[in-house]
């Protein structure tokens, strides 16, 4: 091409000389040999100038058209040809690119193969694991070391969960020391955590900057991570994971082959824990057979026991060197195997549990058995014998109380009632019905509790069985009520009953006088065949009522009074206390201007204002120490004891609000209620002083009595905290007065 343009170029040159030349020498020989005028020949210069320039222009123009049409032509194809070199250049390149490509994917693929040869090396390594029965510990450290040297992991682990407290603890440590890493993660923590909570494979590329990373110190190296989860029946039981410290990307070969690993894991795992649960089960029902009472025999068809266990409650009495090859019914000594023959061969065609009882005489005891036929095979049976002995005794138990009374042994309300509906329905005549109530069992067992009222309840319900012995069923138709059905009986036999009953009443009062005891009777005879059993309890009932009612005040005032007796004989009125009370009592109040009328009632209250201490025990209320905060808690119980003692009594109903309230504090500070002031009686505050006097002047199981102006200071220093202040001052005078005069009268005071 360069060749090309130096050639055009000097042709160019060449031919404009030429011209140039001869257009020179032709033109001035011409123009001097016709024109000899300077002037003409200046002006002819000039034009021939200017037709040189215009004829030099035209011929220029032609050639370098011309050769530019030339070199257009040359340039297009030497462009052609340079684009076909370039197109050859670049098949050149895309051909080794390809050949370099190839080469790299076959070098990839030879890496890949022996990868997968590694794995599939290592999976085969693992099964001859698993199959020779090593243990779990063993291939799963095999499987960790195999993956971080197939993988170039640094770090591998496997993390196990720990159902008890709900965390993965570490199994597997391979690269780090147990005591640098984190035992036990919780759910969501880490790569385990996020794994265990996800369920999934989680990768993580860059670790430093994962928000979720452990942070102790032993983890600063790491910069990248996976884990996979262990799963067994849908659930993730552990996590296999490895860390890197360096940049590692995860291909899908590698995933493929993390996955595999983590499956064979998974089986390992899952197989392990079923032959661990099977040994826990194994070890469970072997303990449960091994507790059961029951005694538990195999045999075949033909009944010939193969082995057994006995029971703890029933041992066979065949003799040690005769069990082999005996029949089943020689263990269990039936005499009559019959119902054994039908029931296993029951149990053979239905495949159900097939039951049945028997017994037979132990050293004069009857004794029950319970059998179980369970057939497993066609030659293979089991009987599972229990001793229902205790069983069937406690059913009798049952039926027993189901229709008496437990505490008293006679028939109960359920078995009345029952019996009742009997009656009516066969239309017996000659029946008699008596009804008989415990009078104030409430009032003994507020007093004396509730064994006090028990111990009264037995012995009445003896006293009316013996009375009715053989001639009637008695019930307990209520908490204090007993009903007796008679059966051919007159008005006048059980009228001598009833006054047979009320004659062991006083015997036995005489003999206990500490619980006083009183029945109200009330009977019934059916006087035609069609009258209502109903209607002759019910006009028992009544009777019984009328005479409640008749003797109800008698009878509460007797029960008060042999209260009264047991209060003198606990509350040391055997050194003239409530004597002494009395008459302090009563001057106080005539000294304050209480009305004459309302003196017996303060006498009263003097004498019985303690009457609730026959219900506090012994132990505490003669205790010769200090109580303690619980003994003095039950101490103070006895004014709501002696409040409903004095509101059974009429006697005493009038001053029960005062018995209450008589150890209330001016203060507030007293009790059962806490009132103060003058919302406090004045009979109360008035006993107050002259108890608390009395007290302390006179000798206690604790202490030793007081002198006369010790007892009044105390009284001084009280006032306006226990005492009333208004008051104390009188007592003193009174008391002062009125010294001399009680000695003379013999009510010595101890000074």
């Amino acid at each position: 091409m360069f060749q090309n343009k130096y050639s055009i170029s000097f042709k160019i040159t060449a031919t404009y000389i030429i011209i140039s030349a001869l257009w020179i020498l032709f033109s001035d020989y011409l123009v001097n040999g016709f024109i000899s005028d300077p002037e003409i020949l200046i002006e002819i210069e000039v034009l021939k100038g200017w037709f040189f320039v215009v004829i030099t222009a035209l011929v220029l123009h032609q050639l370098i058209s011309r050769n530019s049409v030339l070199l257009s032509r040359s340039e297009e194809q030497l462009q052609k040809k340079n684009e076909e070199i370039m197109t050859t250049y670049e098949e050149l390149l895309a051909s080794e690119e390809e050949l370099k490509q190839q080469f790299d994917e076959l070098l990839y693929r030879e890496e890949k193969i022996n990868r997968r040869n590694e794995c599939l090396y290592a999976l085969h390594e693992a099964s001859l694991t698993l199959m020779q029965g090593f243990m779990v510990d063993d291939l799963l450290k095999i499987v960790v070391r195999k993956m971080m040297e197939i993988s170039g992991a640094q770090f591998g682990y496997i993390y196990l969960l720990n159902e008890k407290d709900n965390s993965m603890t570490a199994k597997v440590i391979e690269g780090f020391e147990l005591d640098q890493i984190q035992e036990r993660v919780k759910k969501g923590e880490g790569i385990i955590g996020k794994v265990w909570e996800s369920g999934n494979v989680v990768i993580i590329p860059r670790y430093q900057e994962w928000e979720s990373r452990l942070r102790d110190s032993a983890y600063n190296l790491l910069k990248a991570g996976i884990g996979i989860p262990l799963k067994a029946e849908g659930k993730v039981i552990g996590v296999f994971s490895m860390n890197y410290t360096v940049d590692h990307v995860f291909d899908k070969e590698e995933l493929q082959m993390l996955e595999s690993f983590a499956e064979l894991t998974s089986i390992s795992l899952g197989n392990f824990l079923l032959y661990e649960a099977l040994q826990k089960s194994q070890r469970r029902n072997q303990r449960l057979i091994d507790a059961l009472p029951d005694s538990i025999y195999l045999f075949d068809s033909s009944r010939i026991v193969q082995s057994y266990k006995d029971g703890k409650e029933f041992n066979s009495k065949v003799d040690q060197e005769e069990k082999s090859g005996q029949k089943l019914e020689a263990f269990l000594m039936m005499e009559n195997p019959q119902i054994l023959v039908e029931k296993i061969q029951q149990a053979l065609l239905t495949e159900k549990i097939q039951f049945f009882e028997y017994q037979y005489q132990e050293m004069k005891i009857i004794r029950y058995h319970e059998v179980r036929i369970i057939a497993i095979n066609a030659n293979e049976i089991i009987a599972i014998v229990r001793d229902i002995t205790q069983r069937k005794d406690m059913e009798g138990k049952l039926q027993y109380y189901a229709l008496h009374d437990r505490m008293t042994g006679v028939y109960n309300r359920v078995y009345f009632e029952e019996k009742l509906q009997e009656l009516d329905r066969y239309c017996q005549s000659s029946i008699g019905i008596v009804v008989c109530d415990i009078d104030g069992l409430k009032l003994v067992n507020d007093t004396f509790g509730h064994q006090a009222g028990d111990e009264l309840l037995i012995s009445a319900a003896t006293i009316i069985k013996e009375c009715f012995l053989g001639v009637a069923e008695v019930a307990r138709v209520g908490g204090d009520e007993f009903a007796v059905i008679v059966h051919n009986a007159s008005n006048l036999d059980i009228g001598e009953i009833c006054q047979c009953i009320r004659r062991r009443i006083r015997e036995f009062r005489e003999i206990n006088t500490k619980i006083p005891l009183s029945i109200s009777i009330g009977f019934s005879v059916k006087a035609y065949p069609k009258q209502s059993i109903a209607d002759v309890f019910k006009v028992a009932d009544d009777n019984m009522y009328r005479e409640k009612l008749h003797s109800s005040q008698s009878i509460r005032s007797s029960i008060v009074k042999t209260l009264s007796k047991a209060l003198e004989v606990r509350d040391f009125v055997d050194d003239g206390h409530t004597d002494r009370l009395e008459i302090l009592v009563v001057k106080l109040a005539e000294a304050i201007g209480v009305e004459s009328s309302r003196l017996p009632n303060l006498r009263l209250l003097g004498r019985f204002h303690d009457i609730g201490k026959v219900g506090i025990p012994d132990q505490i209320l003669f205790k010769s120490s200090r109580l303690s905060d619980d003994e003095f808690v039950i101490m103070r119980r006895h004014c709501e004891i002696g409040y409903r003692m004095a509101q059974s009594s009429g006697e005493l109903l009038p001053i029960a609000d005062w018995i209450l309230k008589h150890q209330e504090w001016w203060n507030g500070q007293g009790y059962p209620l806490g009132i103060k002031n003058e919302e406090i009686p004045l009979a109360c505050r008035i006993l107050a002083i002259a108890d608390a006097f009395d007290a302390m002047t006179n000798d206690r199981p604790y202490r030793k009595a007081m002198k006369h102006e010790e007892a009044i200071a105390e009284l001084e220093r009280c006032a306006g905290t226990q005492f009333d202040p208004n008051l104390v001052p009188l007592f003193k005078q009174i008391v002062d007065a009125e010294s001399g005069k009680l000695k003379e009268e013999s009510y010595v005071i101890q000074f």
